[in-house]
């Protein structure tokens, strides 16, 4: 009789298998098994192997407990999938909640907005984690800082979450910002029977960006919030780079092909195709505009171009065409960089040293150059165009010579240049007419730039004005420096 006790003993230390049951009450994380924490459903000590939960905090002390669901039940929807997020009181919920619920059940909606649908399911248990249900939290405060939207900052992974509490630093429950389909924002899309072109705060609660995931929100009421961060990927979060090759193509935009779940992506190098780092795009990046890659030669107006130009733009703003022909898509974006820089010559590619722009290793013929001192290295380049652009002259052609400071500059400069660009004056007397645009980069190359030095000394002579003393194809030259003999720094007097 005590063996047969033993046994029985032994026996309700497991889980009890007769008495399973789906039950009225809810799975509680965290509870106590065997002296153990678990925070989600578990297969421990379960004979049939079947996932459980405990339905009380301790399981050792109240031997109360169900089944695991693997999947939604009940509701108003009959057991259909939730969708996250979705909308309840104006708040926004990537997590089951229990708020208003019979006996303490999750549920949760199974469209977009409950406040607008009334659509609901009892949630899978396995969906359910300690300290991770309830609606975000906007604003709220992650390491003294105050975020208004989903966040990647703190997450070794780069994946959007937000907090559950008004104070991450003091309470700190979150959840992802993981949507149920993650489809990307469908530029245009109908909200209220308007069109919108880019993510909108309008008709959002709690001051998210957001967009609807297919082109009537009226209709589906399919969304997600807007990011406002570069996340996930290869990159982990790491901020686009633009211009970036992938596919021996130049892109200007985020891309979603080759595809990626339809999601826009970008690099987070100057090429995919040698260092495959990527990540998803911030959605605050995305609108109604053609996305794609530059394709070279492009046809406008009838003329052939092998790189960005300015043509037939006022701002003098350098752009490509998406298609072959602009004249019969109209596809378009502009030729913006990430990172405004110039080139920097001599540049390292390939162990080879370059002091001007290069097509060597170039898939779509255009001229390029490294943006640091060391490609191999770096990754970072630009598109050189070949024609001055932008500036308050809208991209107009240098006159050389032209008066800067009371100086005469014959090259391109970069003095006051904030970003390090070389720039030019547009008329003979920038001192005077104050117009100028930023230099072709076809202009530059690793000689020395700056305004002549007058006098300046050439072999003990000083001079006042360009000579030719010196050169054998009988060309003017001024020295860039005061003393030539001890700085031989120069330019022609073009």
């Amino acid at each position: 009789m005590a063996l047969n006790m033993t046994s029985l003993l032994c026996i309700w230390a497991l889980i009890p298998l007769v008495t399973a049951r789906l039950g009225l009450y809810p799975c509680v994380f965290p509870f106590i098994y065997k002296e153990k924490l678990y925070t989600t459903c578990t297969k421990d000590g379960a004979i049939d192997r079947k996932l459980w939960c405990a339905t009380t905090a301790n399981y050792d002390r109240d031997r109360k407990w169900k089944h695991c669901t693997p999947y939604e039940y009940g509701g108003n929807s009959r057991g259909q999938n939730c969708t996250f997020p979705f909308t309840y009181k104006k708040r926004t919920f990537y997590t089951c909640t229990n708020e208003n619920a019979l006996f303490g059940r999750f549920w949760c909606a199974t469209t977009g907005s409950y406040d607008k649908d009334k659509k609901w399911s009892y949630c899978a248990d396995t969906r359910l984690i300690a300290d991770s249900q309830g609606p975000c939290v906007f604003p709220f405060t992650f390491n003294s800082r105050s975020y208004s939207a989903c966040t990647k900052d703190g997450d070794s992974n780069g994946k959007l979450w937000c907090s559950l509490t008004s104070n991450y630093d003091i309470e700190s429950k979150r959840a992802y910002c993981d949507q149920s389909e993650p489809h990307p924002c469908a530029f245009p899309f109908i909200y209220n029977k308007k069109s919108y072109y880019n993510c909108t705060k309008e008709g959002s609660a709690d001051g998210q960006l957001w967009c609807a995931t297919t082109h009537n929100y009226d209709i589906d009421s399919k969304w997600k919030a807007c990011s406002l961060q570069e996340y996930e990927g290869s990159a982990k979060g790491q901020p686009c780079v633009f211009p970036f090759a992938a596919e021996k193509q130049t892109f200007y935009t985020c891309t979603n092909k080759p595809a990626k779940g339809g999601r826009f992506w970008c690099a987070t190098t100057g090429s995919y195709d040698k260092d495959k780092k990527w990540s998803y795009c911030a959605d605050t990046r995305l609108d109604a505009s053609p996305k794609g890659s530059c394709v070279f030669p492009f046809t406008y107006k009838g003329t052939s171009y092998s790189s960005c130009t300015t043509a037939g733009e006022t701002s003098g703003k350098l752009w490509c065409s998406l298609t072959e022909n602009y004249d019969v898509d109209r596809r378009w974006t502009f030729c913006d960089p990430s990172e405004v820089r110039p080139c920097h010559f001599p540049f390292t590619w390939g162990m080879m040293s370059y002091s001007e722009c290069t097509k060597r290793g170039s898939n779509d013929g255009q001229l390029w150059c490294a943006t640091t001192p060391n490609y191999d290295k770096d990754s970072k380049w630009k598109a050189c165009s070949l024609q001055e652009y932008e500036g308050n002259s809208g991209g107009k052609a240098c006159v050389f010579p032209f008066i800067y400071k009371n100086q005469t500059f014959y090259t391109c400069t970069n003095e006051n240049s904030a970003d390090g660009r070389f720039w030019c004056a547009t008329t003979s007397n920038y001192d005077t007419d104050k117009m100028w645009s930023y230099c072709a980069d076809t202009r530059l190359d690793a000689k020395p730039k700056g305004p002549c030095q007058f006098p300046f000394i050439y072999r003990k002579k000083s001079y006042s004005s360009c000579t030719s003393d010196g050169e054998i194809s009988g060309k003017l030259w001024c020295s860039l420096t005061s003393n030539f003999d001890v700085e031989p720094k120069w330019t022609y007097c073009n």
